[in-house]
């Protein structure tokens, strides 16, 4: 067939897509939004094959290898231990006499198939070879679309650790967990298989964290793609990378607000400053800056003077203050968030902490991280109310509760601390769809708006980045809603309701779920009497027979 004459056949996938991208602009947004789910579905379908090939790729050619050395060594018996020693080779003396071995030859065939680097070839065999034969319940997520193909890349690279007998029971979990929660942002996604990895393998934490420590290193290389830039890449502790970030987040914000320095600019500058061994960061704002160029690398000054050397207070003729504040004895303080059960911390049990921003952390590094932190008890109402006069303890089928009075602090707009670090350790990030934002970097939204009657309250507020929260206010369209037990809906403006939390800290610290309300109806209490009615005939009449049959002592 000629390339002329493929234009026009129809049964070629050239032309079905030419044909598709064509309705395509006929469709509307909302349409086009049912096309990304499916193509997605699609794309994670044939990755899932791809990772099928990749493993049996490997596998044929780690067979052909294995069967030509044993052709070449045999595999009878032996006469002598010399014909034994002959035959017993290293596999550096295998691989220099029968040439590079089966997962070589299948990383520079898939290499090359899909032009990708040798190490991405190597990521994709391992990858098809673990979910073919250690967790195939999981990869079958992958084949219907409810995973992508980078979130099962991080389940294979999470897992690596966990005890070889320990992978069916890991498996059954992941499919389970996964296959009943909706889609949610990597890093909802990422806490989760970690909690799911520590529950099934208590050593599992333990080894990442050795591994971790081991593996730590920096690394700094020129920039591929900026001249004169250099690229800095490393790998630390959690612990120890959340408390460099915590300086380096402080050491940005204590400069003056006309510092016309970006954030990510000052952080780098921080990074500098820490090198030279300056605690704090040299403001540029107008006021400490007497020139009105930048000044260069070589011209920065080298005093460790921060924002509290900056001038204020003096009255000039551009109205700028210049009256020196007095210098700050110490450098700004990091602060890092991390969210821990006070049974954990006490020791009572070894359930995983948080560590905001970074994931759940080993609560053996909990507990050394909070030794000297700044604590807050959150304290939540879980005992049901009663009717008066009830006993501790009791519940009565088809009573109401009486009216709940309002929580301290409802009625006003912005939350107090114990409201805001209830509703804050309740969820892991954003709460909007695929956000990853931590979350203590986030805004407090009401769900209900303040000024149409909502309460501030941990059951009406979410935390949202701030460009998700001004599209949610503003965008006309995008609505909420957030049930009692936490769940976060989001209805866009094409009609599609999405959830936005579908793991979160209640999933991972049990004891900050609500109580589940029992709405028991004049039916139910029916039912459970003729049951009870039921159970006391039948002990009644178990208690005669026994009276009228004693046995035979």
């Amino acid at each position: 067939m000629t390339a002329a004459a493929s234009l026009i056949d129809t049964d070629t996938g050239a032309a079905r897509l030419a044909l598709q991208l064509a309705a395509d602009r006929a469709h509307s947004t909302a349409e086009l939004v049912e096309i990304l789910t499916h193509n997605a579905a699609i794309t994670a379908c044939a990755d899932y094959r791809n990772l099928q090939a990749a493993a049996a790729i490997y596998e044929d050619l780690d067979h052909t290898y294995m069967a030509t050395v044993d052709e070449a060594l045999g595999c009878g018996p032996v006469a002598s231990i010399e014909e034994l020693a002959a035959r017993t080779l290293t596999g550096a003396q295998i691989r220099d006499r029968f040439g590079p071995d089966g997962l070589e030859q299948a990383i520079a065939l898939i290499g090359a198939a899909l032009t990708v680097p040798a190490a991405r070839a190597r990521r994709l065999i391992i990858a098809g070879t673990v979910m073919c034969t250690q967790l195939p319940r999981t990869g079958t997520l992958l084949a219907c679309g409810r995973i992508d193909l980078t979130r099962m890349l991080l389940i294979i690279d999470r897992t690596a650790l966990v005890q070889p007998d320990l992978f069916e029971a890991l498996d059954a979990e992941l499919a389970v967990e996964l296959g009943t929660r909706a889609p949610m942002s990597i890093r909802r996604f990422r806490d989760l298989v970690d909690t799911l990895i520590v529950r099934v393998d208590r050593d599992a934490a333990r080894l990442h964290r050795e591994r971790g420590d081991r593996d730590r290193h920096v690394v700094i290389r020129p920039d591929r793609s900026i001249p004169g830039q250099s690229r800095i890449t490393g790998t630390l502790p959690a612990d120890r990378a959340a408390a460099l970030n915590a300086r380096i987040d402080a050491m940005a914000t204590a400069v003056h607000r006309d510092d016309g320095r970006t954030l990510a600019q000052r952080r780098a500058d921080a990074l500098i400053a820490l090198a030279h061994d300056e605690p704090a960061l040299t403001c540029q704002c107008p006021d400490c800056t007497p020139s009105t160029a930048a000044p260069s690398a070589a011209e920065r000054p080298t005093s460790r003077s921060g924002p509290a050397d900056c001038a204020e207070g003096r009255s000039t003729a551009d109205g700028r203050s210049s009256t020196p504040r007095p210098a700050s004895p110490t450098a700004p303080k990091p602060t890092f968030h991390i969210i821990v059960s006070l049974a954990t911390l006490l020791g009572a049990n070894n359930s995983p902490a948080y560590l905001d921003g970074h994931g759940v952390i080993d609560p053996a590094v909990a507990r050394e991280l909070i030794a000297e932190a700044t604590r807050s008890y959150i304290h939540t109402p879980h005992t049901p109310a009663l009717p008066p006069g009830s006993p501790p303890g009791a519940l009565h089928p088809g009573t109401p509760e009486p009216p709940a009075t309002p929580a301290p602090g409802s009625d006003r707009y912005v939350p107090s601390r114990s409201v805001r670090a209830l509703a804050t350790a309740a969820e892991l990030c954003c709460t909007f769809p695929g956000c990853t934002t931590p979350v203590h970097r986030t805004d407090l939204d009401h769900t209900t708006p303040y000024a149409t009657g909502g309460a501030t309250t941990p059951t009406n507020l979410k935390p949202l980045c701030r460009p998700h929260h001004r599209i949610k206010t503003f965008t006309p369209g995008w609505r909420d809603y957030q049930t009692p037990l936490g769940h976060i809906f989001f209805t866009t403006p094409t009609g599609h309701t999405f959830l936005g939390n579908a793991f979160t800290g209640r999933d991972l610290f049990t004891e900050l779920r609500p109580p589940r309300a029992r709405d028991i109806t004049p039916a139910h209490t029916k039912v459970i009497n003729l049951r009870a009615v039921r159970s006391r005939a039948h002990h009644r009449a178990r208690e005669r027979y026994d009276a009228a049959h004693p046995p035979p002592f």
